[in-house]
């Protein structure tokens, strides 16, 4: 038995038939409980359901907000937000969410046609390289903004330049979209991308004569209502596919626009051009490593000082040289490369902190043959101040949070050496 078009045995698909329709009469013939609301199933509805890559359309359902639409074997159930829900019998008003129906409508209708443009832009490759044409696609996401496809044919970037100039100039020819029903025994007649994944009657969408495939979804009146289809990137995924990224409409717009606001932003700040950004920005990155460099090693310079210092002032604690320094906030950059420094100082051990605003850092090391065990010492520490940390034998780092304790935590730390 055929379904009428536009229907199923779940009620009316009113999204089908009219993809701009977002206002509408339905009675409740089902509602189930559920913890997130209430389940309900209508005699007729406009909201599109999740399935094929396409999210569920939102909106309001009786004045209570519809979070969500599923498809059931053929039945599209409205999960409105908790609250007083429609009862069996009752007639509602529906009302679609149309800026999130018209973003899905331009994602769909510019993904059937992006899928089109890659299999043109891989077959003539495939013509001209004497292989088989490529570039078909088997999966696709709407989720969000970011669209995907997963295509066959590892397309790179020329590809990728050649599908969105071809695909942005069948959309500008206006083309008219079409729906229609046809008998799964009658689909030998068309020509189709590729085959469809039901049977029965079998809904196909026609963009012109550009592009023809069996589809569910909701979709433009006009290829143009698509443009700017805008390809974004690819990544190799599994299977041997590749991942490409698109944008359409006002959400490629929408792209657009908050890069070009970057580039507002970054142009006088580098005095350059648009242009020029990427190679201007090369260089400061350049120059900043350098400088990066440049201030490492000055602090080793001055690390090294310091160190020679310390372990000129240090005092003896059995057969090793006890240093213990505490260092302020100013100078937070120099604890790393001290600790470096005088780890590598043969018999010394270091019980180094760092004086913060509300926190103490504790660093405490033992060089090579002063047969220290620093653990100890920094949990005598920590019991002062409150904190946490551990590490090994040589080198324990650890942090409290009560500053004015500080020397009564080194001091701790040297009777848990025995000094």
């Amino acid at each position: 038995m055929y379904a009428a078009p536009g229907a199923s045995l779940g009620g009316v698909r009113l999204d089908r038939i009219a993809s701009y329709l977002t206002r509408f009469e339905g009675t409740v013939v089902a509602a189930q409980p559920a913890e997130a609301g209430t389940w309900v199933r209508l005699d007729r509805s406009a909201f599109y359901p999740t399935a094929g890559g396409q999210p569920h359309d939102t909106g309001t359902l009786a004045g209570r907000a519809v979070v969500d639409v599923a498809d059931r074997d053929g039945e599209v159930w409205h999960l409105l937000e908790p609250g007083p829900a429609p009862a069996v019998g009752d007639t509602v008003v529906g009302e679609v969410d149309w800026e999130r129906r018209y973003a899905h409508m331009q994602r769909h209708t510019a993904q059937h046609m992006l899928s089109q443009a890659f299999v043109r832009v891989g077959a003539a490759r495939g013509a001209s390289e004497g292989g088989e044409p490529g570039f078909h696609t088997r999966a696709v996401s709407m989720r969000g903004p970011d669209c995907t496809l997963d295509l066959t044919g590892e397309p790179d970037e020329e590809a990728l330049a050649a599908a969105e100039a071809e695909v942005n100039a069948a959309a500008r020819r206006a083309m008219p979209v079409l729906t229609f029903e046809v008998p799964d025994d009658r689909l030998a007649a068309y020509r189709l991308r590729r085959p469809p994944k039901v049977s029965g009657t079998v809904r196909l969408v026609a963009v012109g004569d550009y592009d023809l495939v069996a589809c569910g979804g909701t979709h433009l009146r006009n290829s143009a209502e698509a443009l700017p289809v805008k390809v974004m990137g690819l990544e190799r995924v599994r299977g041997g596919l590749t991942r490409v990224t698109f944008r359409a409409g006002a959400e490629a717009l929408a792209d657009h626009a908050a890069k070009h606001a970057v580039v507002q932003e970054l142009s006088p700040l580098l005095s350059a051009p648009a242009a020029e950004l990427a190679a201007r920005v090369r260089a400061v990155s350049d120059r900043v490593r350098e400088l990066e460099l440049e201030l490492s090693r000055a602090r080793a310079r001055l690390a090294d000082g310091v160190a020679a210092e310390l372990l000129r002032e240090a005092a003896a604690v059995g057969g090793a040289r006890l240093v213990r320094h505490v260092l302020e906030a100013e100078d937070a950059a120099l604890l790393d490369p001290l600790v470096d420094r005088l780890q590598a100082e043969r018999g010394c051990v270091a019980l180094l902190a760092l004086r913060e605003v509300g926190s103490v850092r504790l660093a405490f090391l033992a060089g090579e043959g002063a047969a220290v065990d620093v653990r100890p010492a920094l949990r005598a520490a920590l019991d002062v101040l409150g904190g946490r940390g551990g590490g090994r034998p040589d080198r324990a780092q650890g942090a409290g949070k009560d500053p004015a304790r500080l020397e009564e935590a080194l001091a701790a730390a040297v009777r848990a050496l025995g000094g």
